[in-house]
């Protein structure tokens, strides 16, 4: 309207405005919805450069033709149409239109892309926990109801207390245990049920000890993640001990981590190789849990020497700036 004012009234203007930005709307829409799915993106790169310079070349004539064909200029200004000089003044303002747009539907595809491939990460994120829980709870019911098991033969009268734990464990299993993340003080009296489930198996033969330092009211962990390590540490450790063992547990919190540690006695080298070996889900699950959950966040340091196995996990609650922006 600027521009078309300095020669005609308001009325002539609109109308010069109007065709003018219907010219440059058509081309870019043509040049969007179909010279950019069907070549540019088909990676015919000659052919759309050829189709985008005859866009221009067709958009400027119809200019040219419509100005001339209604009466909204000055005869001297309808003589200069056809002139090189208003044809390359108009080739440039649609090339500048189309510029424009383009780099507009390309910024917007590159964000679309990105969405999609972070709701892809999001979701095989999910799924992958998913299933290494899913390998969790059913590796975790056989080792109990193989202990039951064997209370059952010796009709021992701890198998009602046994049952009864193994209720509370199931229990938590069931309604928390599906959850991204827990309070720390549920996870503890999830695994003072274990530890008792375990006493009652070993009996006097078992040494425990579990020490709960100063716990951060509010503290959130992945649910069952410290399992592992001490499921590992009677099924590899102590229960291969014709004499029993000793198996070590602590856990604090503060506002900035979790700490836990735990450290069992091993058999001995006959023992180990009498009973052998059997595989689980052992800690390549944890390690994978860990970097899906606290990526950057943790520090996982395993001691395996000749007596005893012990380990040192730190979970670290603040997230990195990298990952709060993500979330964001």
């Amino acid at each position: 309207m600027f521009y078309f004012r300095s020669e005609v009234d308001f009325s002539a203007a609109f109308v010069n405005s109007s065709i003018t930005i219907l010219v440059h709307c058509g081309t870019s829409y043509f040049n969007i919805y179909f010279l950019f799915p069907k070549l540019l993106k088909q990676k015919y790169y000659i052919v759309y450069a050829l189709c985008v310079v005859l866009a221009v070349v067709l958009a400027c004539y119809l200019l040219a033709i419509a100005f001339y064909s209604i009466d909204t200029m000055s005869a001297t200004s309808k003589n200069k149409l056809l002139e090189s000089k208003f044809l390359i003044a108009s080739a440039i303002s649609v090339s500048y239109t189309l510029a424009i747009t383009m780099s507009l539907k390309l910024v917007k595809q590159w964000y679309e892309r990105e969405r999609v491939t972070a709701d892809l990460e999001r979701i095989n994120m999910e799924t992958e926990l998913k299933y290494l829980k899913s390998q969790i709870n059913p590796h975790f019911l056989f080792n109990s109801l193989n202990s039951l098991y064997a209370l059952s033969l010796k009709k021992s009268d701890l198998a009602p207390e046994m049952i009864l734990k193994l209720s509370d464990i199931l229990r938590y299993v069931l309604y928390d245990g599906g959850a991204k993340w827990v309070d720390l003080e549920k996870e503890l009296n999830y695994i003072q049920s274990y530890l008792d489930l375990e006493k009652l198996r070993h009996g006097a033969r078992l040494q425990v000890q579990l020490d709960v330092g100063k716990i951060k009211s509010g503290t959130k962990v992945a649910p069952m993640l410290f399992l592992t390590f001490i499921e590992n540490s009677f099924k590899h450790g102590i229960s291969k001990r014709a004499e029993g063992g000793f198996l070590n547990i602590s856990i604090s919190s503060s506002d900035e981590n979790v700490q836990f540690s735990i450290c069992n006695s091993k058999p001995t080298q006959k023992a180990a190789h009498i009973s052998g070996h059997q595989g689980g889900i052992g800690i390549e699950n944890v390690k994978k849990r860990l970097n899906l959950l606290y990526p950057n966040r943790h520090e996982l340091l395993i001691n395996d020497s000749s007596d005893a196995y012990c380990v040192d996990l730190k979970l670290i609650n603040k997230p990195i700036a990298k990952e709060l922006i993500t979330a964001l």
